[in-house]
């Protein structure tokens, strides 16, 4: 029997990273009762309300996966859309109180799981940085 083909290569290195992450905040996120995406959207909101399609380029996600996330957010009261005032025909998406309050939990998720990760060293975390740099200056 042949040996398994094992996986090759960084970028698919980062897809599973990326999903290993997400898993491991989900359990730091247990208590909130948020998955990981849901976290990452109210923490981009604090900065703010943005249109859907904010939503998309900030998190990278297409247009179904973004208004699953801001339908769910928005049935629990963590955030409302309303009719953008600068253009009637896009809506914005806002950050509520209790969506604060949630946010304020998740964000010390997010702290206690870095701290975790931090720990493969400061050249690590800068190699993070320039890839997702990179990454950014592909797109």
């Amino acid at each position: 029997m042949a040996a398994s083909k094992s996986m090759v290569g960084l970028t698919a290195g980062l897809l599973v990273g990326g999903h290993k992450a997400a898993r491991l905040l989900e359990a730091e996120l247990e208590a909130t009762g948020l998955g990981a995406g849901e976290a990452v959207l109210l923490s981009v909101l604090t900065a703010g309300p943005m249109t859907m399609t904010g939503v998309m380029a900030a998190l990278h996600i297409g247009a179904s996966t973004a208004t699953s996330l801001v339908s769910r957010l928005e049935k629990h009261g963590y955030v409302r859309r309303s009719r953008n005032p600068e253009d009637g025909r896009s809506l914005l998406v806002a950050i509520t109180g209790p969506g604060e309050v949630l946010c304020k939990e998740a964000e010390a998720a997010f702290t206690r799981l870095d701290a975790r990760l931090a720990e493969a060293g400061r050249d690590a975390v800068r190699g993070h940085h320039a890839l997702m740099k990179q990454l950014t200056d592909l797109s």
